[in-house]
């Protein structure tokens, strides 16, 4: 079956195989894609449960291997660095006291800001798998399309009302129509998955800065 397939993709012509090349490409793409967005998440949540695992069992953000690269941390630890900075740049001017409502505005607007710029490195990308979703079915209808066509043309030229003078025509432009499904799935199971999971991440970021920012409140994280 499938080196029938192989043949008739070989045998069609060069608008097909330009469409076939075309959701091939598309496909290869959404597939790096998601593999790479996979490992990205895999690896952040699993920074930031190690991070709230140290801090809910020692009341301090791990340390050594874990801080010594930012880009490893994970963003609840950087959203608890930021707010470090701030109690830290607020005791440097001689002040312990408890914040004010002005100060805890600051510090919730500085943390936002650094949940929102994580979220949006997380995002980059994604509106590529969907792209892919909803081009690679259009694109193989397209060839089908144009494959159908080509072929009923070729029949009336020839005088030959026989279906098996187009077999191999109509053949080959299912084969796109094919692609394209098979190119389309798999980056919209993978697009639903990724946003699923950067969802559940900025939900974790969301009550995370609530907590964090109640916590420092007092004028401090200790």
């Amino acid at each position: 079956m499938l080196g029938q397939v192989w043949t008739t993709v070989v045998e069609s012509d060069g608008f097909t195989k330009f469409i076939l090349f075309l959701i091939l490409a598309l496909s290869i793409g959404s597939w790096t894609v998601a593999i790479a967005k996979l490992k990205e998440l895999r690896r952040i949540m699993g920074a930031s449960t190690t991070f709230m695992e140290a801090l809910r069992t020692t009341g301090r953000p791990p340390g050594g291997k874990f801080v010594k690269n930012s880009g490893d941390m994970g963003p609840l630890a950087r959203m608890y660095t930021e707010a470090g900075r701030f109690l830290t740049r607020r005791k440097d001017q001689g002040r312990n006291d408890p914040l004010n409502r002005d100060e805890v505005a600051i510090l919730h607007s500085a943390l936002e800001r650094e949940a929102s710029e994580d979220l949006a490195h997380r995002t980059r990308n994604i509106g590529f798998l969907a792209t892919v979703t909803s081009v690679s079915p259009l694109l193989g209808l397209l060839g089908t399309v144009w494959g159908v066509l080509a072929s009923f043309i070729g029949m009336r030229e020839a005088g030959v009302a026989d279906i098996s003078a187009v077999g191999a025509g109509v053949a080959a432009a299912l084969t796109t129509t094919a692609a394209g499904l098979l190119a389309a799935i798999p980056a919209n199971v993978f697009h639903n998955y990724v946003v699923g999971k950067v969802d559940d991440l900025a939900g974790e970021m969301d009550r995370f800065l609530s907590e964090l920012v109640d916590v420092c409140r007092r004028g401090s994280i200790e």
